[in-house]
């Protein structure tokens, strides 16, 4: 059994490579016929007879007649502009940004106003550096209950933590560039 499967296995993707390599064939192969197809056909005299009522309605009056070609030869001629002339502006270098003057901004000097060395503004800051005191926590008679959890034994350690203290360097100024 398993090996018909591998067998299977092995016949889908070989037939899977082969169509790939035919489809692959057939579009490169299609390239060229569609070149062909789209060089021989006459969908651009139609659409040039169609951009000329006079000869769309002469065309749609004679549709047994074979195209006359002569009709679609001022299309194919090469067409030539008028000369351009050349103005003062144009000539003007300046219009073109080739030099560029580069000015220095001068600016006010800044001042120092009284608020700005006034520490008592910015004394605030030591409220920042109180320290927050929480409750203790305490340990209940469910948190120890060894059938509440399923386990024989519960070892309850107690931590203790040192309280925080503001040092020196924490409120001063130069510390923290202020």
């Amino acid at each position: 059994m398993k090996t018909t499967n591998n067998v299977q296995k092995a016949i889908t993707k070989s037939l899977a490579v082969i169509i790939s390599l035919v489809l692959i064939s057939i579009t490169v192969n299609a390239q060229d016929f569609w070149r062909t197809v789209m060089e021989n056909n006459s969908f651009s005299q139609i659409a040039m007879a169609m951009t000329d009522n006079t000869e769309a309605s002469s065309a749609s009056a004679d549709a047994s007649s074979t195209t006359d070609m002569s009709a679609y030869a001022r299309y194919a001629a090469v067409e030539a502009e008028e000369a351009l002339d050349v103005e003062n502006w144009m000539l003007a270098e300046n219009n073109f940004f080739t030099t560029v003057n580069v000015e220095t901004e001068v600016e006010e000097a800044l001042e120092v106003e009284n608020w700005m060395t006034n520490e008592s503004y910015f004394d605030g800051m030591a409220s920042y550096f109180n320290v927050e005191t929480e409750e203790a926590l305490q340990v209940e008679e469910w948190m120890t209950d060894t059938n509440f959890f399923g386990v024989l034994s519960v070892d309850v350690e107690e931590e203790t933590e040192a309280a925080l203290e503001v040092e020196a360097w924490m409120t001063d100024a130069k510390t923290w560039n202020i």
